[in-house]
């Protein structure tokens, strides 16, 4: 979407059009969010709380799994988190050209995602001047000049793409993809209130367990402007997308820097109290839920049928549950870096084994490869309202839509041999046409919908 198309096609004119070409930009703004992370805290809360950010991130393997896709986030989560940080460095030292950076991030990553990018950021920002008893003073900060920049940064290319498209573009994306997907449930990724609290815990998983706690000592450390300011971002953005009707993991993400720093702040001032109290409960929560995992995914891979055959792949989870039992024994041994260190050193080896054999594992199995395999990339396709988008590019070409059953038969008519796919939830359509039988049908891993091929009789 938007900025991340033309890292994208950047990608691919450096690397090809293959995967390393879509991802490339993810992974390097992935690093780019760590680095400008640890240099923040470093600058503010020393360099043992710097590493420990550091070290919670690293080992958070689902959110860095954000930056291995080829998706907007990993551009969002950097430009909103590199934004703040240099807000917060101009409200301690006053130096322009860092509200200066800061709007132009906060313009690129309206670019990148919409208004979000300003919206949560800026309702945070408030927020804290308002608990600084600094709102009165917040003319200083020049928002309107600040506004202004922001829309000389992504305004011209909002309006190219809507004299573009009639103004059919500029609907779609702020209506239904900002609007409507605040109010109303998309795709089916819904849930209750607190689903959104359940998705920062495994996004930030292992530490994560450690949050409330974590929270609590944030409150209670107010005095302290830097992890005030981070508890208040993260805040924002989990109540945000708590009451939003669309709920999906990696929303919330451009606030786990600043989480991490509150769960750092309070590893690096309760290091000897880990073994205590509702400490206690969350390392062997974690121990379970890591000992759990291996025989989960053994054990309830094969509930799916199109994952039965990948029920082996849970035994590679057994090196993490043994390196979270080892720390344990160490940390009630009174051994508490080497509980630290081993449990985030045995989550990063899970995020290794992830990307290098249960992912590629996983993939050989999906609808595309399958459809690959049983047709050929070579056969004349035509889509019925929605695919996979990955079928584009693993085939390298595109696909004529169709909307109706009248445009399909129509489309039938002048090519008779092309098979018809789509990945709708209701085909009922397809499926009572008399012409048409169904020849492939292959669910995507964890995911609802189920891609079906059909070809006329």
């Amino acid at each position: 979407m938007l900025l991340q198309n033309y890292f994208s096609i950047l990608g691919f004119y450096l690397f090809g059009v293959n995967e390393l070409g879509a991802r490339f930009f993810s992974g390097i703004f992935g690093v780019l969010t760590l680095m400008t992370t640890y240099l923040f805290v470093k600058d503010f809360l020393g360099i043992r709380t710097a590493n420990k950010t550091l070290f919670i991130l690293l080992s958070a393997f689902f959110f860095f799994q954000q930056f291995q896709l080829a998706v907007p986030d990993p551009y969002l989560i950097y430009f909103c988190a590199a934004a703040l940080f240099s807000f917060y460095r101009f409200y301690v030292k006053r130096n322009p050209c860092q509200l200066l950076f800061c709007y132009f991030l906060l313009g690129l990553g309206v670019l990148t995602k919409g208004p979000i990018a300003i919206a949560l950021p800026g309702f945070s920002i408030a927020l804290f001047l308002l608990l600084n008893k600094e709102i009165k003073n917040v003319f200083s900060y020049y928002p309107v000049l600040g506004l202004i920049g922001i829309l000389v940064v992504a305004a011209p290319w909002y309006w190219c793409v809507h004299e573009l498209t009639n103004g059919a573009w500029t609907e779609g994306f702020f209506v239904v993809n900002n609007l409507e997907r605040f109010s109303g449930a998309m795709q089916g990724h819904g849930g209750p209130f607190l689903i959104t609290w359940a998705y920062v815990l495994l996004g930030l998983f292992p530490f994560s367990f450690f949050l409330p706690q974590a929270i609590k000592n944030a409150v209670r450390s107010k005095e302290n402007p830097v992890v005030l300011f981070s508890l208040i971002i993260g805040v924002v953005f989990i109540l945000f997308f708590s009451i939003s009707a669309t709920k999906l993991p990696n929303y919330t993400m451009p606030c786990y820097p600043f989480l991490a720093i509150v769960l750092a702040h309070y590893f690096e001032n309760n290091w000897f109290n880990i073994t205590k109290g509702w400490n206690k409960i969350s390392v062997i929560a974690i121990v379970v839920l890591a000992v759990v995992l291996p025989f989960g995914a053994y054990f309830g891979l094969p509930l799916d049928p199109n994952l039965a055959s990948q029920n082996t792949l849970g035994l590679w989870l057994i090196p993490t549950a043994i390196g979270t039992l080892i720390a344990v024994i160490l940390l009630f041994k009174g051994k508490f870096v080497y509980w630290f260190n081993i449990t985030g050193l045995s989550f990063i080896l899970l995020a290794c084994i992830l990307f290098g054999k249960i992912y590629p594992s996983l993939n050989e199995i999906n609808p595309v490869n399958t459809v690959s395999n049983s047709i050929g990339k070579n056969s004349e396709f035509v889509v019925y309202q929605r695919m996979d988008s990955a079928f584009p590019f693993n085939f390298q070409r595109i696909f004529p839509i169709v909307q109706t059953v009248a445009e399909l038969n129509s489309y039938l008519k002048q090519h008779p041999n092309a098979y018809v796919m789509s990945n709708i939830r209701n085909t009922e359509d397809l499926d009572t046409l008399q012409n048409l039988q169904l020849v492939l049908q292959k669910k995507s891993p964890f995911e609802y919908h189920i891609t079906k091929v059909y070809k006329k009789k």
